[in-house]
């Protein structure tokens, strides 16, 4: 599949192509889920979970998140990491969609083309799926709120938001973290090329400590 956006077509804006797709965390824990709207940090009191998020511009076409979730429980707790990204003009005409074969996720707007992706323990992305966003953060996204099973929809038109969602299984008084990244260009090949090169730099994910 030959993805091309039209060049020259739409004046750019002066937001920087790669901040037009906004990022929310979240996460699912024992059948509720939660997002950290405009935070870098959120506690949750009942689960003793406390999610933190540092996000870093490492080149000027890719936004690199690090998602900490860190448990004072004396119990291990089975949960899933969320992400959700969608443009900052909810109004902008777009597509999202899953691409089957390389297992990524696309939006695609008037002057660009990103890739969504994330790693989990050298593992990428399983689950995920693509929503309108006036459904993104109800119970409309998933197909089980009870087992945290997300509803897969793979194309998604118009004002649309994706979600990820990554399975950990967190013991006590441990942290895990998850790397979730935005790479933006102009065609797909373009992005499976940065994204091969950041996957195969060790200096892409200095911040692992």
């Amino acid at each position: 599949m030959n993805l091309k956006v039209p060049q020259n077509i739409y004046p750019l804006s002066r937001q920087s192509a790669i901040d037009q797709l906004e990022f929310v965390p979240g996460i699912w824990v024992n059948g509720k889920y939660y997002w950290m709207h405009n935070s870098s940090e959120k506690v949750i009191f009942e689960e003793e979970l406390i999610i933190k998020v540092k996000l870093e511009l490492i080149h000027s076409k890719i936004r690199f998140s690090s998602i900490y979730v860190s448990s004072h429980s004396v119990h291990p707790k089975e949960i899933k990491v969320l992400g959700m990204y969608y443009f900052s003009n909810v109004n902008q005409d777009h597509l999202a969609f899953i691409s089957p074969t390389d297992k990524k996720i696309f939006h695609i707007s008037k002057n660009n083309i990103f890739l969504v992706n994330a790693q989990f323990k050298g593992e990428l992305l399983k689950e995920y799926t693509t929503v309108p966003v006036w459904s993104a953060y109800t119970d409309q996204i998933w197909s089980s709120v009870p087992a945290g099973t997300l509803k897969y929809q793979p194309m998604a038109k118009g004002p649309a938001a994706s979600i990820l969602a990554v399975k950990m299984t967190i013991h006590s008084r441990e942290t895990c973290k998850l790397n979730s990244w935005t790479i933006s260009g102009s065609n797909k090949n373009e992005l499976l090329s940065m994204e091969q090169a950041l996957l195969k730099n060790p200096l892409a994910f200095p911040f692992e400590k």
